[in-house]
């Protein structure tokens, strides 16, 4: 049996090694992802902390999303009660997707007029704030943006208080000047996403939205035989902003899927679009503050059934086919939620949780190692003092 120094000394190396883990565990590199994933890098630029109306206070950070696997934009927050995930894959979203889309064309108009997208001198002319500074600037920013999707509101600074009073300076003004404008389009798309039919005829028609000038390149998965196809059957490996594309299969083939890609080497990123976590992740949504060219991939699905199996799918007479019920002209109209009147700040936004890497949380760890290596020597003395 092994003695009860080696078992001390095993477990004090186990009890070491998994607070080690769990410290530095989540930091470890993530696997590559695709160019049409993105994800939020751990190197943001810090703003001034903010102090709202309601007594919470939240620390503020222009983001660094990372859109391909060489490009990264500035984005902020779009929503105060929400933590970031690192490890969480972003894609592209839609407003009405997101809080504040009632107020979107103003969040858009925030961050094409405040710093980055415009020199932090430029910004601090056209505010009238004198020796206003990126860290005041980004938090004048993110209070503005988290007012519009939030409801929340600045409090005023206190007397002396320079710093607080140009965050909230610029706050003031990018509310008072704030004019709904149109939303950015994505840079690419295929819509519908997705298509269901049968094979006695050609799929679709998917129709190719971009925003650049150069042409998106096309090609089907998932089924050898099928071809893509214009409205005269002409096969077509390229097609521009507006054109309509169909997918041919062949005559003899038996039920199934198939993904239509669309890609292009020029997709332009511009301020105000919208990013979140893919396939319903819940993490921080971010507005884009920053312009890229980037490479993209957009696809859509592409089903189709035999007819004669599509036919019993639905077969006449079924629920699909009756008429929806009238609805009581006495029944009242559904009421729309409430918006909160307090948001809660995410936990990762929280001042008293924001602890410096050097500071609080790391002292933390290591006194606890020091513990254990203390409580170890303890057990090795009193087990020599016993042999002898």
């Amino acid at each position: 049996m092994p003695s009860l120094l080696s078992r001390v000394r095993s477990g004090l190396c186990a009890a070491t090694a998994a607070i080690l883990l769990a410290c530095w565990g989540p930091s470890l590199p993530a696997a590559a992802e695709s160019t049409s994933i993105a994800r939020v890098d751990r190197n943001g630029t810090p703003g001034e902390n903010v102090h709202f109306t309601n007594g919470e206070s939240a620390t503020t950070t222009l983001f660094e999303l990372r859109v391909d696997d060489d490009t990264t934009v500035a984005a902020y927050c779009v929503d105060v009660s929400r933590n970031v995930d690192y490890t969480a894959a972003y894609t592209m979203a839609e407003w009405p997707q997101l809080p504040g889309a009632a107020h979107a064309g103003k969040i858009v108009w925030i961050v094409r007029n405040s710093y980055p997208v415009l020199p932090l001198e430029e910004v601090a002319e056209h505010s009238g704030i004198d020796g206003l500074s990126a860290e005041q600037a980004i938090a004048g920013t993110q209070a503005a943006i988290w007012h519009f999707s939030n409801g929340i509101q600045l409090r005023p600074p206190g007397f002396g208080d320079s710093g607080a009073a140009h965050v909230h300076a610029l706050y003031r003004y990018l509310l008072d000047h704030a004019t709904p404008v149109a939303e950015p389009d994505a840079p690419l798309g295929l819509v519908p996403t997705e298509v269901v039919g049968e094979t006695s005829s050609s799929l679709g028609p998917l129709t190719v939205h971009t925003t650049g000038d150069a042409p998106v390149r096309l090609t089907v998965n998932g089924i050898g035989e099928a071809a893509l196809v214009d409205a005269d059957g002409s096969p077509v490996f390229e097609a521009r902003d507006g054109d309509e594309i169909l997918l041919a299969l062949p005559a003899d083939v038996e039920e199934g899927t198939a993904t239509v890609y669309a890609r292009t080497d020029q997709a332009e990123i511009l301020p105000g679009l919208v990013y979140t976590g893919k396939d319903g992740v819940q993490t921080q949504p971010l507005v884009v503050a920053d312009t890229a060219t980037i490479a993209l991939t957009v696809a859509a699905r592409v089903s189709w059934n035999a007819p004669d199996s599509a036919a019993s799918a639905s077969p006449s007479g079924s629920p699909s086919d009756a008429p929806a019920p009238e609805q009581s002209a006495s029944a009242p109209a559904p009421t729309p939620p409430a918006e909160p009147a307090a948001p809660i700040v995410a936990e990762d936004k929280r001042i008293e949780a924001d602890l410096s890497l050097t500071g609080t949380w790391l002292g933390a760890v290591l006194a606890g190692a020091l513990a254990l290596l203390g409580l170890g020597a303890v057990l090795i003395l009193v087990t020599w003092r016993r042999r002898r």
